[in-house]
């Protein structure tokens, strides 16, 4: 039978990568970069496939039958829990539930402790991707730890050959718990990190020129700390003018990982902002979202 959010988690000890499984490709290519995550941090893997009770009661008055709903689930956790045992991860560093809920709500509830969560991104094309209100955009805006959010269809082979991530810094906005993470994720994969600015694109070329330097010190300014923490760490500033989201999308090509900050919010609903969310739809790499 399902079981409650928090069943299967206090059982868990030590780090752990909470995974959405919902059976489709994006939900295994999320599994399959969860995996990776897992074995880079020594955690478990926490599958998870979340059967929406608001699904139970159907158009036309359809009464769906919850063990068929069951058993989905649990048909979709075990082809998640093959293929992390596939690539070498042990049997017992797996841990695989199927949640009574809303699959968002669950997610964000399971994500209270976990160190990293992951969830596929079904792809949509056109004005879709400017007014998707997916799973994945819901639980990256509540979720207690960062979000990785991948697209099979975006990325359809293995990532991390590239041997670089880059993190984007907002020098208004910009939280140093972001930073900190980009740089501990580069120091466990053994990879150079991108620090990338994006500064206004409607500015003079001296007035550009000034605030190019400017964020190039402001920048170095918060890394010395980072770099002392972690001086394996090879690390990059890229200051570049233009469209952030077009900057953004076209660094995505180049690196393994695009970290991006998350500003917290009391107030209740979808919170992420447009340059967010037109990243999230267009990025060429999995993007980190961090709080």
């Amino acid at each position: 039978m399902s079981t409650s959010a928090n069943d299967h988690t206090a059982s868990i000890t030590g780090p752990r990568v909470l995974v959405g499984v919902d059976g489709s490709e994006d939900g295994l290519r999320a599994v399959r970069y969860g995996v990776g995550s897992a074995q880079r941090r020594n955690a478990t893997l926490h599958l998870v496939h979340a059967v929406d009770d608001a699904v139970l009661a159907g158009a036309w008055g359809v009464v769906y039958d919850p063990s068929a709903l069951q058993a989905a689930g649990e048909q979709a956790n075990r082809a998640a829990i093959d293929l992390a045992l596939a690539q070498g991860l042990p049997e017992d560093r797996i841990h695989a539930e199927v949640v009574l809920g809303n699959a968002a709500a669950v997610l964000s509830r399971l994500s209270e402790g976990a160190d990293v969560m992951v969830v596929g991104r079904r792809s949509v094309s056109g004005l879709e991707r400017m007014f998707i209100g997916s799973t994945s955009v819901a639980v990256a805006d509540a979720a207690h730890c960062p979000v990785v959010v991948i697209s099979a269809a975006a990325t359809p082979g293995p990532t991390g050959g590239l041997g670089r991530i880059a993190v984007g810094v907002d020098a208004q906005n910009h939280s140093p718990a972001t930073l900190e993470w980009a740089m501990a994720e580069a120091e466990r994969r053994g990879v150079t990190l991108e620090v990338v600015h994006v500064a206004k694109n409607d500015e003079t070329a001296v007035v550009g020129e000034q605030v190019a330097v400017a964020a190039q010190d402001g920048i170095n300014t918060m890394l010395e700390p980072l770099r002392a923490r972690h001086p394996e760490v090879p690390v990059e500033v890229r200051v570049a003018t233009g469209a952030p989201v077009d900057e953004l999308v076209d660094t995505s090509a180049n690196v393994d990982l695009l970290v991006l900050g998350v500003q917290r919010t009391k107030l209740l609903g979808i919170h992420l902002g447009g340059v967010m969310r037109a990243t999230m739809a267009h990025a060429q790499c999995p993007v980190a979202l961090v709080k």
